[in-house]
């Protein structure tokens, strides 16, 4: 049996994020209480019981995927899913995934050596941009401007990766954005919030500066953001979009499976965590009925 009011929350740390999570799950009338990896060989040896619904919010992609997919066996809920994890972790793989479901998205190639980086780049035209399939806040990505950039970018890729272990790269279409991308929080199937990231630099992470601004949820956002769940599932989601400047077009960049909210939520004032652990207590009320 498992306790039907227990939720963990899987955290590498406790980040701010975590830190509201764990008091919006309680005000919920849940009880609620970090994972840590070595916590995990109690409930899967089922020395204690399984908890309702796991969150899991670690900050490796491979821990993540790891503790998802462990729980999962041992017949634990979780939010999200090892497999909506794993794509959303891997470039490439959504790419995939939106081309076979219509998704509009920047025109996407596999790169498997770096002749094939010189060849796609080649046939998408220059400016395009070069990433490793996975990574977070912009970390790797480049823009490939002339023949010279692509020689540069591929000497020192070599440099570090001289047997090329850490290829695939996706090669990709150059969006000429107007100044800022569009970030949407989805919860469950439900577009929480919309905010604007503003910067003069050609990648909008707020990472790397870029400011926030709260945007209307229009009903463009709503389709692509239930074109993006219908093929994904249900779960938790950061939702980038990118707006071509020249055709007005909103393309789906990519998914993250494990946003950050807390500085943009003091920001737009949203209070994503109350709507994240709603919706885990409304799901766990439903799932016991």
């Amino acid at each position: 049996m498992t306790t039907s009011d227990q939720v963990l929350l899987s955290v590498t740390m406790l980040r701010p994020e975590e830190k509201l999570l764990l008091g919006a799950l309680r005000d919920e009338g849940l009880t609620a209480r970090p994972l840590l990896m070595e916590d995990l060989a109690e409930i899967v040896a089922g020395h204690t019981g399984p908890p309702a619904l796991a969150l899991i919010r670690n900050l490796s992609h491979r821990d993540a995927i790891s503790v998802s997919r462990r729980l999962e066996h041992a017949g634990v809920t979780t939010l999200n899913r090892a497999a909506t994890i794993e794509t959303c972790n891997d470039k490439g793989l959504q790419a995939l995934l939106f081309a076979q479901h219509g998704i509009p998205h920047p025109v996407t190639r596999h790169a498997f050596s770096f002749d094939q980086v010189r060849a796609s780049v080649a046939d998408l035209g220059m400016p395009a941009v070069v990433k490793p399939v996975s990574g977070s806040w912009g970390r790797g990505v480049s823009k490939m401007t002339d023949a010279d950039c692509v020689e540069a970018w591929a000497a020192g890729r070599e440099s570090l990766d001289a047997k090329g272990k850490q290829f695939p790269v996706v090669v990709q279409q150059y969006v000429d954005k107007p100044g800022h991308d569009l970030r949407v929080v989805v919860v469950g199937r439900t577009p929480v919030v919309a905010i604007q990231r503003v910067s003069e630099d050609w990648r909008t992470n707020t990472h790397l500066g870029a400011e926030v601004q709260r945007v209307e949820i229009t009903v463009e956002l709503e389709k692509l953001c239930g074109q993006v769940v219908d093929a994904l599932g249900p779960g938790f989601y950061g939702v980038d979009l990118v707006e071509d400047r020249s055709t007005g077009e909103l393309l789906v960049l990519e998914v993250n499976a494990n946003p950050e909210f807390a500085r943009s939520s003091a920001r737009h004032g949203v209070n994503v965590a109350g709507h994240l652990a709603a919706y885990v207590a409304q799901s766990l009320t439903a799932s016991a009925v």
